[in-house]
C-alpha cells in the first residue's frame, strides 16, 4: 500500500499520509525536527510515530514533509555480490591453476578454480548483504 501511495503525484495532499498503512516505516519532518520510525496512528490532523525515543505526535500544521521507506534490495544485492565474487574467483583460480605445473598442483586445477570461486562468491554475497538499499520516497510536502 505504501508504494502505491508514494507513486501518487500530489505530494501536498494530507489524504496521502492518511492512506499510509499503520506500521509503515516513515520519516516525518516538522520544521528542524525530524523523526524516523513506524506509523502508530493517523487522523485527519495528526500523525503518531514510534521511534527510538518513544511515541511522538505531530499535527498536520507542523508537518513539513513525510517520506516512506521503499522495499529492501538485500536479496538482489546478495545475488549480484555472489555473482561478481564467483566470476572474479573463477578468473583468479583459473589464472593460478594455469601457472601450476602438473606435479605442483597434483592435477587439481579444477578444484583450485572451484574453491577460489566459491570463497569469492561467499565474500561477495556478504558484501552484498551489507547493502540493503531501502530508499525513501517523499509522499507529502508542505
Amino acid at each position: 500500500m505504501a508504494a502505491t501511495v508514494a507513486a501518487q503525484t500530489n505530494a501536498t495532499n494530507w489524504n496521502i499520509v492518511k492512506a499510509l498503512t499503520l506500521g509503515s516505516d516513515v520519516r516525518v519532518a516538522a520544521g528542524p525536527h525530524a523523526v524516523s520510525g513506524k506509523i502508530q496512528q493517523i487522523t485527519d490532523d495528526t500523525v503518531v510515530v514510534t521511534s527510538g525515543r518513544g511515541q511522538e505526535m505531530f499535527t498536520q500544521q507542523e508537518v513539513t514533509r513525510v517520506s516512506v521507506r521503499g522495499g529492501s534490495h538485500r536479496k538482489r544485492h546478495v545475488l549480484i555480490g555472489a555473482g561478481i565474487g564467483a566470476g572474479a574467483g573463477a578468473a583468479l583460480g583459473g589464472a593460478a591453476a594455469s601457472t601450476c605445473g602438473g606435479s605442483i598442483c597434483g592435477g587439481h586445477g579444477a578444484a583450485l578454480i572451484g574453491a577460489t570461486a566459491g570463497a569469492a562468491a561467499l565474500v561477495g554475497a556478504l558484501v552484498g548483504a551489507a547493502f540493503s538499499g531501502g530508499s525513501w520516497r517523499e509522499v507529502y510536502k508542505k
